[in-house]
């Protein structure tokens, strides 16, 4: 820690203790070592796999592997490694998100509910809204904000924070380690409200992380933006043999 002067006015005593005051709480803050992110620290997930990129980087991959390991372990997610101050994936980093698919279960259940804020990707990996707006970072955040709050009073959105998801709905051609950006932009949001909560309840941040849990979906979006008020049923050979049984599966629009 650098060495501080403190220099002492004579004449006015309650500008001294201001000033005093200002330079203490200016050295608390350069000798702390708190990091927003550590909330994310990879030694409080469970019940995970690293996600492999050089393996798994489309939907249909993820999906496939996904259902296997959470037919095997329930809560089951892949962990990605994450920069947060850069903003992207690494793999030195000993900070990740957690990317979570849907649950097998629902492969033979009927899981067609609403989890939450939904969020679509267009060609050139823009975030889109619900009618197709492109959506800045801000109003992102805000989306995110609203889902996990909204306790039931959107019946559209989540029931509850501890149920509450983002999902981004993927393209095939889609590439999963080119969402660095908006993975941030959701972690952002989340750590905001978990700030925000901490000040209201003086909860602890294990208490916080409980109550209001981060989630994040990865979805297949398998319909065409070009077939308004339809509704697809994609055929074995769009799906190359493979079954993807997901609330996406049919949209209506």
């Amino acid at each position: 820690m650098k060495n501080f002067r403190i220099t002492y006015v004579v004449g006015n005593p309650a500008g001294k203790m201001n000033k005093l005051i200002t330079l203490l709480t200016f050295i608390l803050l350069s000798c702390s070592t708190a990091d927003k992110y550590d909330l994310f620290n990879i030694d409080k997930a469970d019940n995970f796999e690293f996600i492999d990129f050089e393996k798994i980087n489309d939907i249909r991959t993820f999906n496939k592997e996904f259902w296997y390991a959470d037919s095997l372990n329930d809560d089951f997610g892949f962990i990605a490694k994450f920069d947060f101050e850069k903003g992207d994936f690494s793999n030195t980093s000993a900070k990740g998100i957690k990317l979570e698919g849907l649950p097998f279960s629902c492969l033979e259940l009927d899981c067609n509910r609403r989890y939450g804020q939904k969020l679509y990707l267009s060609d050139t990996y823009e975030v889109l809204g619900d009618d197709n707006g492109v959506l800045n970072d801000e109003q992102i955040k805000e989306l995110v904000r609203i889902n996990i709050l909204n306790f039931g009073e959107d019946p559209s959105l989540s029931d509850e924070p501890r149920e509450a998801v983002t999902e981004i709905y993927l393209k095939p051609e889609h590439r999963i380690n080119k969402l660095g950006h908006i993975l941030k932009v959701i972690a952002d949001s989340y750590i905001d409200i978990i700030e925000s909560k901490r000040v209201e309840t003086n909860w602890t941040t294990d208490k916080l992380i409980c109550e209001y849990p981060f989630g994040l979906h990865l979805r297949q979006n398998m319909i065409p933006d070009n077939l308004p008020k339809t509704i697809v049923v994609p055929t074995d050979e769009e799906i190359e043999g493979e079954i993807y049984i997901d609330s996406i599966a049919l949209k209506m629009k």
